[in-house]
């Protein structure tokens, strides 16, 4: 709201500019012996002024004059004042104007950004919860996979098919994968809590989010497509962009303060101060036409060794090439950044057309190992080192995934 003020302040600059001032007063005296007096009096006090964006100044205003009699003379005023040299032109006059114009463009581009940035934040927390909950299935599923061995290892040194120590290394995994599954627990609760957060929901309210992520086929998107879009909206570059403009501006402002100052103006005056004779006064002295002063004056200064205006000079020249420098570098960085984003993209779609292929391997390697055990070739631990794999290459497609979809999102 204050944002969109200030650009409506700025439109107001080349607008007209009214007010009255009224006053209202009454006055009473007593004179010894003689009596009472009571004066009434009540001044109104219009005054108008426009700026153009020319430069040209004008003024109208009415001054009330009263004096001790109650007589009431007015005088209208009107004043004209355009400069020629410097202050002149509507490229001068309009760069305030044009300044908050961008300036409300970028504070609309802000708002987006932060929007867009809040969006991203969601899409992230949301990934990280599928992701942390996948892992934590898959770590409780490893565990019992184990803890299954470790019971058919006991059953085979009840048997004497296995030695005592045989179980050893199995107990040893058995809470390795506790381990993991209880930090697997946290970090899920953790990414739990950061969802709610971002959303804004109450901390203790409970969530479900899917097992796994859509992901029909991996694109990269163009380079040159994508630089030319960033070089377009995104927002950072864009605001040094509207730098820039503002130091062209600015320096244009300060090289037109170097000219000397020649302004022409007039003024017109209509109205007695003081009228003796009681014939002019009142309103009636102002329209009637017989007390006109009219003036017409040309003004000119010669700034001789005016330091400070150099000085200016040289700010606003530094500054715009200072900024100049800053935009070209930033142009260079969003593209390297956008070049990067799309090599990494490329590499995780490759990436997670690898762990597709590895998923189904493991699907095979898994359901060859089930049959061997059937045909009793195979052990039952060699069917669950088989199995905890293919519960891995699951879990290594689905961090494929969201670890393509996040630099996706991060390159929008």
């Amino acid at each position: 709201i204050i944002q969109r003020y200030q650009l409506r302040l700025a439109y107001n600059e080349f607008e007209l500019q009214y007010a009255i001032g009224a006053s209202g007063a009454v006055q009473k005296s007593i004179y010894s012996g003689v009596g009472s007096n009571t004066n009434h009096t009540f001044l109104a006090t219009p005054e108008f002024n426009l700026n153009t964006k020319l430069g040209t100044q004008a003024k109208l205003g009415i001054d009330n004059n009263l004096n001790g009699n109650n007589n009431y003379n007015p005088v209208l005023n009107f004043s004209l004042t355009q400069p020629l040299l410097r202050g002149f032109g509507k490229s001068i006059n309009e760069i305030a104007l044009l300044n908050a114009e961008d300036t409300e463009w970028l504070n609309k581009l802000n708002l987006k950004q932060s929007v867009v940035e809040q969006i991203t934040q969601v899409i992230t927390a949301y990934r990280m919860l599928i992701l942390s909950g996948n892992n934590l299935q898959n770590q409780r599923l490893q565990l019992k996979e184990a803890q299954k061995s470790y019971e058919i290892n006991e059953k085979k040194i009840k048997a004497g098919q296995l030695e005592p120590t045989g179980n050893i290394q199995q107990s040893y995994q058995i809470e390795s994968l506790s381990l993991m599954v209880e930090q697997a627990g946290n970090d899920f609760q953790t990414a739990s809590q950061d969802l709610l957060q971002t959303i804004g929901l109450d901390p203790e309210m409970h969530i479900s989010v899917p097992s796994d992520i859509a992901l029909d086929k991996p694109i990269v998107p163009d380079l040159q497509r994508s630089i030319e879009h960033a070089l377009t909206h995104n927002i950072q570059y864009l605001a040094y962009k509207v730098a820039l403009r503002a130091d062209e501006r600015a320096y244009k402002v300060a090289k037109n303060q170097q000219l000397w100052q020649l302004d022409v103006g007039g003024n017109i005056q209509s109205g007695v101060v003081n009228d003796v004779t009681g014939v002019n006064g009142g309103v009636r002295g102002i329209y009637e036409g017989n007390n006109v002063t009219e003036t017409a004056r040309l003004t000119l200064t010669v700034p001789l060794h005016d330091l400070n205006r150099r000085s200016q000079l040289i700010t606003a020249k530094v500054r715009l090439e200072k900024d100049r420098l800053i935009l070209l570098a930033a142009k260079r960085a969003l593209i390297t950044n956008i070049t990067n984003t799309i090599n990494n993209i490329n590499s995780l779609a490759k990436r997670y057309q690898l762990a597709q292929k590895q998923v189904q391997l493991a699907e095979q390697s898994y359901d060859l190992e089930k049959k061997k055990q059937q045909a009793g070739i195979s052990s039952a631990l060699d069917v669950n080192n088989t199995q905890n794999q293919l519960i891995q290459a699951q879990a290594g497609l689905i961090n494929a995934k969201i670890a393509y979809l996040n630099q996706i999102s991060n390159l929008q």
